[in-house]
């Protein structure tokens, strides 16, 4: 049971906030019940419920006797300081490993900040020239700039930027392109997964309703559309424009996403109030790739200056 409680709640909760970002929930406002998750999950109430304490210990959620479950203050980020169980889980792990707790940070510092590291995202749409190049740098530290992919000619030297650059990174779309260029420049390359999660209950709310995505670039609207064209209920995916469609027309309740350059072009639209934006997105798996070169990358740095080997 604790198995199948831990994979429900994961489920949830990240329903919990898709649902947000889709502007389907607001902070107090209804999630589904106990009986209807456990119809769709095929799952056992008991185990539902379970899982919604889960959320509600973490501030997601509120479960209030005879009326029902409810979007927590945690879940919109209105909550104070959450619990630090995160951070004493960082230093137990850096205790197992022989490294003091006081001695954490500046060792967290080091392995983060010693090297000044530059990225070029090369993409083809200005959605993701904007958003990728500014989780790099709000999350990771690492100074970014963006590229037009389809700007580059083969046939010319590389722009400064990419000579100079410690990492090009990419999405699946453009990752042979990306790969050649990595091997002609002798630097590393990281190709990206992003929305993992809202993309998934995308899919699922496709075939119910009509979702709806936001964008300022046509060249990803394209994207999205083939992305989603043989999903079951893809005819329900709709997309808009900024400067070219009339955003009044997606209905009040619609599941909506607005990308965040789309945000920054949508004026006073009600859609700024009724869908929070996307805290990231990188996937899960993509932020550990990110992770994992920043921290070599200092490491070996740190090691090459005392003449050890990075780690010890």
């Amino acid at each position: 049971m604790f198995q199948r409680r831990t994979e429900i709640a994961d489920i949830l909760r990240g329903r919990l906030f898709t649902g947000l970002h889709l502007g389907l929930y607001q902070q107090g406002g209804r999630l589904p019940s106990v009986r209807q998750c456990g119809r769709e999950l095929n799952a056992d109430p008991r185990v539902i419920l379970a899982a919604y304490r889960v959320l509600q210990e973490e501030g997601l959620v509120e479960l209030r006797p005879r009326s029902g479950i409810f979007v927590g203050l945690a879940a919109s980020g209105l909550a104070g300081d959450t619990p630090p169980d995160w951070m004493v889980e960082i230093l137990m792990q850096g205790l197992r490993r022989g490294v003091r707790a006081p001695t954490m940070p500046d060792r967290l510092q080091r392995s983060m900040h010693t090297l000044r590291l530059r990225a070029v995202v090369l993409e083809c749409n200005a959605d993701q020239l904007y958003s990728i190049p500014a989780e790099l740098e709000r999350d990771y530290g690492i100074e970014a700039s963006a590229i037009d992919i389809t700007s580059l000619d083969p046939e010319s030297r590389p722009a400064a930027a990419l000579r100079q650059a410690d990492l090009l990174v990419t999405t699946l779309f453009h990752q042979a392109a990306v790969e050649r260029l990595a091997a002609e420049l002798g630097i590393p390359k990281i190709v990206i997964t992003m929305c993992t999660d809202l993309f998934a209950e995308v899919a699922r709310l496709l075939r119910e309703t009509p979702v709806y995505f936001v964008v300022a670039d046509p060249r990803f609207e394209r994207k999205l559309k083939g992305m989603f064209a043989g999903a079951p209920g893809g005819t329900n995916f709709r997309t808009l424009v900024i400067g070219r469609d009339d955003l009044a027309a997606i209905p009040d309740t619609a599941p909506t996403y607005l990308t965040r350059l789309g945000r920054q072009r949508a004026d006073a639209s009600p859609l700024l109030d009724r869908v929070l934006p996307e805290a990231r997105v990188f996937s899960e798996e993509s932020a550990r790739q990110v992770l994992s070169f920043v921290v070599r990358a200092n490491l070996d740095a740190l090691a090459a200056r005392s003449g050890v080997t990075a780690g010890t």
